[in-house]
């Protein structure tokens, strides 16, 4: 399991590096399917993995200009906009695929620059302590030692 978790991080932080220090030799991971001897570029997975990662954080910081960027790689990674991958020709879907690299370089480089801030968590305070003596706190009028005490 360890050896699994370690080549993860090998290919996360070879990705961060590539996209950093040489992004134009970033290529997305697409598939490619051959069907009646021609191949097709299946980026579908590409997209759902990367909109999966999207949902796992607030993206509501994006800036509207890069929202168009999203939505390149949303267009074939999200099911509620996926029904408009039907209406487009050849020549559309060919162009939204050449589309979704460039989008990625831009949102990647964004939240480089960006950083998200992690939300800091208040500790948990406790209140005060209610002595043996002291009225109970549910309002009964009695000591809390004979009522919700026992």
């Amino acid at each position: 399991m360890n050896r699994f978790i370690d080549l993860c991080f090998k290919h996360m932080n070879d990705i961060a590096e590539r996209l950093s220090e040489y992004p134009d030799q970033f290529e997305p991971m697409f598939g490619y399917n051959d069907i009646d001897g021609e191949s097709y570029t299946v980026v579908e997975e590409w997209c759902y993995g990367y909109m999966r990662g999207v949902a796992l954080t607030d993206w509501s910081a994006l800036p509207d200009e890069l929202r168009a960027d999203l939505d390149v790689i949303a267009l074939h990674g999200s099911e509620e906009i996926g029904d408009q991958l039907d209406e487009l020709t050849e020549e559309e879907y060919t162009a939204s695929i050449e589309r979704i690299q460039p989008a990625a370089l831009r949102l990647y480089n964004y939240w480089v620059n960006n950083p998200q801030q992690p939300e800091v968590k208040k500790p948990m305070v406790n209140g005060t302590k209610v002595g043996r003596n002291d009225p109970c706190p549910c309002g009964s009028g009695k000591k809390f030692k004979s009522c919700c005490l026992h």
